[in-house]
């Protein structure tokens, strides 16, 4: 019905665990996106759409993939448990839209990509990746993309979400209080400096925040391009939820965008330039099925937010080092679509370019889409 509150997403900092309501598939593509329309997408006198969503970026010197997404295949909906969300793993993509499995052990991943293209920090899933895991459980892994050597990075209980800064030197994490059992809590933003050598510090709430306890949204830790201020969203009791920015030197926080509670804050991506903030906000549809999910860009000085993108939720990512094309994936069919819109000259996005992905590896939704800088031409 119009006006009411849009599913949350159960990404990856919103595992499911045991006792939680069973999440399948068919939940999934309708929580993680909204098809796509193309009235909405493409006025009138568009360019004709290319099947090439992927070629405007380039392969980072010898990187095997410009961008990764976290997959779910019907493996995957096998290995599915009771309290537990589809299983998952990392996949590649290349220039001409083909993915390769980064992992193919179903451990339902939370990671986030280097910006040189050439490492994924991740998370796996202790209660759904098999026990021969070679490493701890819920601990963090570098993954080398162009040998899927593993390599332990850190050990702690219950890490949620993983973004590293684009220089390499910090990664950020969301992690439980250290002083409740696992599995309970309210998960806030840590750092830890790499290589990890002391336990992560956590980021303290801003001292404006109207909500003591707050939880990050799903897929939602995003470093400036300087690596100097770290974004993330939270959820307050009333189910709202803010944009909040953290200077990672002086320690503040700011709020610098609020959506009451009808509105759920679906994917959050630095601009190139660090000037803005683009986020996708999910929506109940109208009364006639409608979407009216969008995509606003968020100022990073002023918080003003203006709306670049209508009919689209789910994952978006820049996709151009100027900001002037974006990237998403839809899960609004039987297979995902990626789809890249540029930028016009009254500063909205128009579709571009379209195309299933991920039909060789058995793919039948995929989210989480990472694209590093070194990518983006």
């Amino acid at each position: 019905m119009d006006g009411g509150v849009p599913a949350r997403r159960p990404g990856p900092g919103r595992r499911l665990r045991a006792g939680a309501s069973l999440l399948g598939v068919a939940t999934l593509l309708v929580a993680c996106a909204t098809p796509v329309e193309p009235v909405a997408s493409r006025p009138t006198g568009a360019a004709r759409l290319d099947g090439t969503p992927f070629a405007g970026l380039s392969a980072c010197g010898s990187r095997p993939f410009v961008a990764v997404v976290r997959g779910f295949t019907t493996a995957g909906e096998s290995a599915e448990g009771p309290g537990s969300s589809p299983s998952s793993d990392i996949l590649g993509v290349r220039q001409d839209g083909s993915v390769t499995p980064v992992t193919n052990d179903l451990g339902s991943y939370a990671f986030g990509l280097a910006d040189d293209g050439a490492t994924v920090y991740a998370s796996p899933t202790p209660d759904v990746a098999p026990a021969a895991r070679a490493a701890p459980a819920d601990g963090v892994l570098a993954i080398d993309l162009a040998t899927g050597r593993r390599t332990p990075v850190l050990q702690a209980t219950d890490v949620g979400e993983v973004a590293p800064a684009p220089d390499g030197s910090t990664l950020a994490l969301t992690l439980p209080p250290a002083d409740v059992p696992p599995d309970t809590g309210t998960p806030s933003p840590a750092l830890v400096d790499l290589p990890a050598a002391a336990n992560p510090r956590r980021l303290a709430p801003p001292a404006t925040s109207r909500a003591a306890t707050v939880a990050t949204a799903s897929r939602d830790l995003t470093w400036s391009p300087d690596a100097t201020r770290l974004a993330f969203v939270v959820t307050l009791p009333d189910a709202a939820q803010e944009v909040r920015v953290t200077d990672t030197t002086s320690g503040a926080t700011t709020t610098l965008h609020h959506v009451d509670a009808t509105v759920a804050l679906q994917s959050l991506d630095w601009s190139p330039d660090g000037t803005a903030l683009l986020a996708a906000e999910g929506r109940a549809p109208s009364a006639s099925g409608r979407s009216r999910d969008r995509a606003v860009e968020i100022d990073a000085t002023t918080g003003r937010a203006t709306v670049v993108l209508r009919g689209v939720g789910g994952d978006l990512a820049y996709s151009a080092a100027d900001g002037s094309h974006v990237t998403a994936i839809d899960n609004g069919g039987s297979v995902p679509v990626a789809r890249t819109w540029a930028r016009d000259a009254g500063g909205r996005f128009v579709l571009t370019a379209s195309a299933a992905i991920g039909a060789a590896a058995d793919l039948v939704a995929a989210d989480r889409i990472d694209i590093p800088r070194c990518a983006m031409r």
